[in-house]
Parts: structure tokens; sequence; C-alpha cells
């Protein structure tokens, strides 16, 4: 990497996590995302998955909703919601019952940080798609241009969904700009058929 682009990632990292920079794609994230998915009727229920400093005050997005996250870790429980289970993406079915199906499920940087091969995202995308309602939203976040990235068109489960319109991207997708050795966050806003 090039040593100028190394130092301003650390740099920025480092005033991200005091406080005082939120990357674009953060951003993107809380200030449209959330919000826009919160105002859809009928989204009500909501699984996140994956926590950490960065993602404490998103729940406040949906106030009033029923609001779980999740994450395999047990010492990222201090950054989860209300309802905070530690468990396996891969095992949606030992944590939650089929009867009260999710109308949302955010998987924002998942991929290629835990799910780095493909019969793990496969797995997770059947996983999520056995535990939402048909029509639900499923938005994944990912960072194509690091190693550990695995497609999600590239597995079989990916079928269970669709992409839908979503907000201001009638595609579906959306790529952010980002300052640090990813270069790029990419939004994908599927509906489970």
């Amino acid at each position: 990497m090039n040593p100028l682009r190394w130092a301003k990632d650390k740099v920025l990292h480092l005033a991200w996590r005091r406080g005082r920079y939120t990357p674009p794609d953060r951003r993107l994230f809380e200030v449209e995302i959330l919000p826009a998915l919160a105002r859809e009727k009928g989204n009500d229920r909501i699984l996140f998955v994956g926590v950490d400093w960065y993602t404490k005050g998103c729940a406040a997005a949906f106030e009033g909703k029923h609001f779980t996250t999740l994450d395999v870790a047990p010492e990222q429980s201090a950054f989860g919601g209300f309802a905070h289970v530690v468990g396996d993406l891969r095992e949606l079915e030992r944590h939650f019952k089929a009867s009260e199906p999710f109308d949302v499920v955010l998987m924002n940087g998942v991929i290629g940080y835990g799910l780095d091969h493909r019969d793990d995202v496969d797995r997770a995308l059947r996983a999520c798609a056995a535990r939402m309602r048909a029509g639900a939203t499923l938005v994944i976040g990912i960072n194509e241009e690091i190693p550990t990235h695995v497609d999600p068109m590239s597995v079989p489960s990916h079928r269970l969904f669709e992409p839908r319109s979503f907000h201001r991207w009638p595609s579906g997708r959306v790529m952010v700009p980002v300052p640090f050795r990813e270069r790029t966050h990419t939004y994908l806003f599927w509906r489970r058929r």
C-alpha cells in the first residue's frame, strides 16, 4: 500500500474512533438508509447483524419497533441493542422462530469480515431467507476490494432474493467511495422472494 494512503487511512480511522469523522459509507447508512427503512410501512421487526462501537446508535432509527441485534462474539454484547442475541447468523433457526419472521435484515460488514467463504455466505443467506417474511428487505453492505470478499450473487441461495428498488437507488445497489484501504463500500438492497 502507498505510504501516504496508509497514513491517511490510520488518521481517519483514529478520527472516526474519537467521534471527529464519519466515513461516507457510515454516514449514508445512518442518515439515509436506516431512516428510509424505518419509514417503510410494515418494517416492524428488524434484525441487525454484527455489532461494534460504531453501531451502538443504529437502534435509534427504529424506535418503537422490535429491533434485535445478533453477533457471534460474546464480547460484542455491550454494543448490541436492548434485545441482543449471541449467535451465528448461519444458525438463525436456533435463535428465532419461523412464526415470528423479520421484515428487515441488515448485514453490513459481515461478508468478508467473518463470513469469508462461499459456503458460509450461502448458509447465512439461506438462514436469513428462512427467518424473513416474503417481501422482506435484506440489506447487505460489502467491501468488494478486500481479499476475503465473497460475492453474494455467486452463491446458490442468492436466488431466494431479488434486487429491489430502494429509496433513491432504483437498481437496488449503491457504491460509496471510502478513503480507506477498501476504497469502496457497496450496499445491496434485496427482497425476499
